[in-house]
């Protein structure tokens, strides 16, 4: 940890590209305080930032630490970016139950 980030942490994105249709990413995400699986919003986030900078072009597949490939697509305009969509898989990994008290 750095103090600088205290005390909420912050997410960190290692990107490799690849080719231009492509890129490796890994995520460590605090509030895991860990590396992760995938993140989307780290990959959407890397794939924009790539393809600022000329290094990509939509779609983009992003390969994460599961082996899954993350598909970006976007519109890449002169002020930005527009019809931003991620594709993937989705998986039901946790379930749980609030009590009323948790959200009244």
């Amino acid at each position: 940890y750095h103090r600088v980030y205290e005390p909420a942490g912050t997410n960190a994105n290692f990107v490799e590209v690849v080719d231009d249709k492509t890129l490796r990413v890994r995520t460590y995400e605090r509030g895991v305080e860990d590396e992760t699986l995938a993140c989307g919003t780290g990959s959407v986030a890397a794939a924009l930032i790539a393809a600022e900078k000329n290094m990509v072009i939509s779609p983009v597949n992003v390969i994460v630490k599961s082996g899954e490939t993350l598909c970006i697509h976007f519109e890449k305009t002169e002020k930005g970016f527009t019809q931003i969509y991620l594709e993937g898989k989705a998986n039901v990994v946790y379930e749980g139950k609030l009590w009323e008290e948790a959200y009244t």
